[in-house]
């Protein structure tokens, strides 16, 4: 094949692709296949429409780039942008910071994906999951805005990330939570050290006293949160969705004595020596609020706690007690899994506080 005849063997591919497209009869095929559309100026139009529209949907669009589009744009909608940074991270890790063309993202490129992390890093296949997960609302998007040129392929379709199951670490007893009550810093530690540790395990607790809750909830309590003795809010994980879970949980004795001694009453938010969830600050302070929970436990010789185990703990405690999983559900903003759960309206506050102060009373008393 010369140059000459890829040429024209081109030019006879793109005639019959128009021919087949248009559904031309055969005489009016032929005839366009040996003339092309010298003499039709209407058909030439078409054809060049029909080629300029296929080259521009085919053009690629950079992944790096498109992701720093929509970071922008939640950014200035107030929105989250932490998922896409840390996806857009993993990629470059991964893929390196060449040109990626998002249409590049195949079924082929993520399973390389999880292969190349379950390779070099240590994990049980969560985070590859949530990256997964954030690429998938990426490509979306593209989607959306006409940037994939083939909409009739999912790459993501069948792709299940498996988590291995770790053994639960997760077994406290009541006695062991209750010695946090009684901790004292060792001899050695500094005045700041020992602030500090004692403020962590009254957040511990008061995550535990308003019904599990995570510490970034806590972070992101308000004055304007609390009406009648009562905290309403809403997760801050569920802040950008439209989701009808909200918080409407008393405030217990306790929780009202750590509101009294932490919070400050110059200040829109609660406790500010959190930083704004929304930053980074927040997310370090989070990390250093953990190796300081792992300290607390390692001094007590008790199981390892975490920032998210007061969620865990109220759940536990709620189911041995015997409380109405709805209840439950209620206090901790859970949003229920099951049909027939979704028709369920609210239960009442009192039945809600009754089971509340029930769970409570296990470790408050």
């Amino acid at each position: 094949m010369t140059t000459e005849l890829n040429k024209k063997l081109k030019i006879y591919q793109e005639r019959e692709a128009y021919c087949n497209e248009h559904q031309l009869s055969p005489e009016q095929a032929i005839n366009v296949i040996k003339n092309g559309y010298e003499g039709d100026d209407l058909q030439e139009i078409e054809f060049l429409k029909r080629r300029l529209a296929l080259l521009e949907k085919r053009q690629p669009t950079e992944f790096f780039g498109f992701v720093q589009k929509l970071i922008e744009e939640k950014r200035l909608s107030g929105k989250s942008i932490r998922h896409f940074e840390e996806a857009q991270t993993q990629v470059i890790n991964y893929f390196g910071e060449s040109t990626l063309d998002i249409n590049d993202i195949n079924y082929e490129f993520l399973r390389g994906f999880e292969a190349f992390k379950r390779k070099t890093t240590k994990t049980n296949g969560t985070m590859i999951k949530k990256t997964i997960r954030t690429l998938r609302t990426i490509y979306n998007e593209a989607r959306r805005r006409g940037k994939i040129h083939n909409e009739n392929i999912d790459p993501f379709d069948g792709l299940d990330i498996q988590i291995s199951k770790k053994d639960p670490e997760e077994n406290w007893k009541v006695e062991d939570l209750k010695k946090l009550f009684n901790f004292e810093p060792k001899k050695s530690t500094s005045k700041a050290s020992r602030t500090n540790m004692l403020r962590v395990i009254d957040m511990f607790f008061f995550q535990i006293a308003i019904g599990g809750h995570d510490l970034a909830d806590i972070a992101n309590l308000k004055w304007a949160c609390i009406k009648d003795q009562r905290l309403k809010f809403q997760r801050f994980k569920l802040r950008s969705q439209t989701s009808r879970l909200w918080t409407n949980n008393m405030i217990s004795p306790f929780a009202q004595s750590i509101i009294d001694k932490h919070g400050d009453k110059h200040s829109e938010r609660i406790f500010t020596y959190y930083a704004d969830p929304t930053t980074e600050k927040y997310r370090m302070q989070n990390g250093y609020h953990l190796k300081t929970l792992n300290r607390i436990t390692t001094t007590l010789n008790i199981p390892r706690i975490k920032t998210k185990s007061p969620r865990y703990i109220f759940r536990s405690l709620g189911g041995k007690t015997g409380v109405n999983d709805l209840l439950l559900m209620q206090i901790m903003a859970h949003k229920p899994s099951s049909v027939s759960h979704r028709y369920q309206k609210d239960l009442s506050l009192e039945a809600q506080d009754e089971a509340h102060m029930k769970i409570l009373d296990i470790l408050f008393d």
